[in-house]
């Protein structure tokens, strides 16, 4: 059984990792210009990101539109706002991190291996909401348009007794 402290740890590792890169760039370039790097990688992330945002939208509808189960392109939408997030965190391995899944090609090679690896799964098919028999009754009202009631639409309800004329 994992340690329930394991995703602290993990957390508190990455801050003392983004910590220590800001002491190492800070040393080498100076405070002013750390602060200038760290924003100005958040800028240039937030303007790839909608420049890749608006190809992934155009290449998700084209792809609906031909019919196909867009999964691999969906996993790269999630790992593109993974990328902005990380891109605007401040730290330079966050950073780095971002800017890796900002590449088209190896954003495709991670959305691949982690489909492969199983740790998402898509399903297809015809959509069962939870909770549904996907046979049973649909319960609902319809217009029917009916020469008796002079022309006009009726509404029906479905327990039958309670008809209103609009």
């Amino acid at each position: 059984m994992r340690n329930p402290l394991f995703p602290l740890l993990v957390f508190l590792g990455f801050i003392l990792l983004e910590i220590f890169g800001f002491a190492w760039v800070g040393e080498a370039v100076g405070a002013l210009a750390t602060v200038a790097l760290v924003v100005a990688t958040a800028a240039g992330g937030i303007v790839l990101f909608r420049v890749q945002g608006f190809y992934h939208w155009r290449r998700l509808q084209q792809s609906l539109a031909r019919g196909e189960v867009p999964a691999r392109g969906l996993l790269e939408g999630w790992l593109l706002m993974a990328a902005a997030v990380l891109l605007l965190v401040p730290g330079f391995f966050s950073d780095a991190a971002g800017a890796v899944l900002l590449v088209p090609p190896l954003r495709r090679l991670i959305a691949a291996g982690i489909l492969r690896r199983g740790l998402v799964r898509a399903r297809t098919g015809p959509f069962q909401g939870s909770g549904h028999d996907a046979g049973g009754p649909i319960e609902g009202e319809f217009r029917r348009h009916d020469d008796e009631a002079g022309g006009r639409d009726v509404l029906d309800h479905d327990s039958g007794d309670d008809d209103r004329r609009r």
